[in-house]
């Protein structure tokens, strides 16, 4: 399997959770894909094209998961590492949107407008968006909910300093621990110098 969630214990639940959301997202996108090309409704094709931006994303979304996974699971996702991942997954996903939308524009059909002054919904290329349409359009936007979300979190997050990333324990400290056990640290040696205090 290409990820297992098999991380450490003291992974942070928050980096746990995103990535759970985000191969969510992507599960979603699958399983919306296959209902959509079996099961015959009408403007199938309009649907489709409405998942090409979420098919897309969540491949290059889902590569990115996976290198976390392998760093977390080996204890060298630093900070910066995280953060890189996550830029470049929005870098992706917004090269994979553009495309999307490009197929998107080729392929969508096009009917006549049969809108009516007055009548509630929302309308694409001519065509009343149904209920199964709807749910893309909000698959599409958690989609860039939780890639928003994740990078995010790479700027607020607390790098351990052991090198791993956002520890459950580390991520409630405010990181001046280095410092206290130097002021410790410091009147410690000053004693021990100290003739008298050793005597």
């Amino acid at each position: 399997m290409p990820f297992t969630f098999d991380l450490p214990r003291d992974t942070s639940p928050r980096l746990r959770i995103l990535q759970l959301c985000q191969t969510g997202i992507a599960a979603l996108t699958v399983i919306a894909t296959l209902i959509t090309i079996v099961v015959p409704h009408k403007y199938k094709l309009l649907t489709l094209s409405l998942l090409y931006t979420p098919i897309l994303t969540s491949i290059t979304t889902i590569l990115f998961v996976v290198k976390e996974q392998k760093r977390a699971v080996a204890g060298t996702l630093t900070k910066q590492k995280y953060a890189k991942y996550q830029m470049l997954k929005m870098t992706s996903a917004f090269g994979m949107s553009v495309v999307g939308f490009i197929a998107y524009l080729a392929t969508a059909p096009v009917v006549e407008d049969k809108s009516h002054a007055g009548e509630q919904g929302m309308w694409l290329n001519g065509i009343k968006v149904n209920k199964w349409q709807g749910l893309m359009l909000w698959l599409n936007f958690f989609n860039w909910v939780f890639l928003w979300a994740s990078l995010f979190y790479s700027c607020c997050m607390t790098g351990s300093k052991q090198g791993p990333i956002a520890l459950a324990d580390d991520e409630a400290q405010i990181g001046f621990q280095d410092e206290t056990a130097g002021d410790e640290a410091a009147p410690r040696n000053l004693q021990a110098e100290d003739a008298n205090w050793r005597a």
